[in-house]
């Protein structure tokens, strides 16, 4: 599911052109919040100058319908708010967002039950209303004949982590996880490198109170995680240049697949080819955040994968420590070691590291 960062809806409690108003500013903070991924950036005084005139950062807007009462759902102007965002200094955390798989457990006072996409319960929808809300794109399983026979709910209540990621993996996502609901309680485990799970620490969270505030309080969590891990401010001077290098490109189509990918990363300002040779293209890219937030951002993208070598030393997303040391919010991929070597070999800058992915599309 895709995010929709740059629009949103509101009830409209009467047809007055105040109350109209009064919506459009409630929408336009609901957008800024998802698209800086702080839920205090109304707080900053150059947003609120821009409250007087939103109109102008509207580009389109019609009436809905929310559970029978009428709603106002209006589109932003996705420039005009990067803009905005930038003058006031700031985070964006832009497009294309993080996937999460939710394995839903409930333990009921007879049985515990995974609650599936095709069970039609609630919670799946409040599920979702709070991943739109903060522009998190959530995913459930379906609970076909393949999830039933792959993963069982003890997998899933004991945390046994292979059947969890054998099971997450026909979906695709970046990023698993786990939540167990009993009564007003609720904790969450997330897992935000589907590939390495098995040995990433994972983030836990708790939430105490009706569905509505716990589904709330862990999307909340986990987007500000994310948010902080690949947020770029846009307003400050932190630019720097590196030099990329990318192997096995072993076609014209994959040169192209690969440059549209960097192109399209909110750390990424410009990118340069410098050379393509035997399958290895060298690329200068020029950074709009540090390397951490680049290699975070990029990890999603499971068909390009980081080439580790000596003199790297990034701060992974998550610490990579054995599972049952655990993370409480609040705050590999893999080449042989002869193919290591001889890329090693292809190109050695002393001077300047190189950033390195393998392409395995």
């Amino acid at each position: 599911m895709a995010a929709s960062i740059f629009s949103a809806e509101v009830v409209l409690d009467d047809s007055s052109e105040t109350t109209e108003q009064i919506a459009k500013v409630k929408v336009f903070v609901d957008v800024l919040i998802k698209a800086s991924g702080q839920l205090n950036v109304s707080e900053n005084l150059v947003i609120q100058k821009a409250f007087p005139t939103v109109n102008q950062y509207i580009t389109q807007l019609e009436y809905g319908n929310i559970n029978g009462q009428r709603s106002l759902i209006v589109w932003f102007d996705d420039a005009k708010i990067r803009t905005l965002l930038m003058q006031a200094q700031t985070t964006y955390w832009g497009l294309p967002r993080p996937e999460i798989l939710f394995w839903v457990v409930e333990n009921t006072v007879t049985r515990r039950n995974v609650i599936w996409e095709q069970s039609g319960l609630h919670l799946i929808d409040e599920l979702k209303v709070q991943g739109e809300r903060r522009g998190l794109p959530v995913l459930i399983p379906v609970g076909d004949f393949d999830d039933v026979v792959t993963i069982s709910v003890s997998d899933l209540w004991g945390g046994f982590m292979q059947p969890i990621q054998d099971a997450s993996a026909r979906y695709n996502p970046s990023g698993v996880a786990v939540v167990k609901i009993y009564g007003n309680e609720l904790s969450w485990q997330l897992f935000p490198n589907i590939t390495t799970m098995g040995h990433d620490v994972p983030i836990e969270g708790y939430a105490f109170g009706s569905r509505f505030l716990m589904f709330s309080q862990m999307i909340n969590d986990i987007s500000d995680f994310y948010a902080q891990h690949l947020g770029i401010t846009l307003g400050e001077e932190n630019r720097s240049e590196k030099q990329l290098q990318i192997f096995g490109l072993d076609s014209a189509e994959t040169f192209f697949i690969v440059e549209r990918i960097l192109k399209g990363l909110n750390s990424v300002a410009t990118v340069h080819l410098e050379s393509l040779m035997g399958g290895v293209a060298m690329f200068r890219v020029n950074l709009l955040a540090s390397e951490n937030v680049f290699y975070n951002e990029i990890m999603p993208e499971h068909r390009l994968r980081r080439i580790e070598t000596t003199e790297d030393r990034i701060e992974p997303l998550v610490d990579r420590n054995p599972v049952s040391d655990s993370l409480v919010v609040g705050r590999k991929s893999s080449i042989g070691v002869d193919a290591v070597t001889s890329i090693d070999s292809v190109l050695q800058t002393p001077n300047e590291p190189i950033l390195r992915f393998q392409w395995n599309g």
